[in-house]
């Protein structure tokens, strides 16, 4: 049954459609590649915010890398058309 993406409105089948990590709408196959990516990217940057807040231990030494690896995910996730300030809240 032919549905429209709730994103760039392409029209595909059903079956075709993957629900989005974020907001939970049908997305195509394009789409949802992206969506996937800025998911995996802002989780990571999570991951790694988080450990800064905490202090934790494999990262001891290396904050300042830390620190860029996460600048550099923001940046990433800019790019993305996203808003990475929004999105690591």
């Amino acid at each position: 049954m032919p549905t429209p993406c709730s994103e760039c409105k392409e029209v595909v089948e059903l079956n075709d459609l993957r629900e989005s990590n974020f907001t939970k709408q049908m997305l195509c196959y394009d789409c949802y590649s992206t969506d996937s990516e800025l998911y995996d990217l802002v989780e990571e940057a999570k991951d790694i915010q988080r450990d800064l807040e905490g202090y934790a231990d494999h990262m001891k030494g290396n904050r300042g890398l830390w620190r860029a690896k996460l600048n550099l995910l923001r940046k990433q996730i800019n790019e993305l058309g996203e808003d990475a300030d929004d999105l690591l809240l």
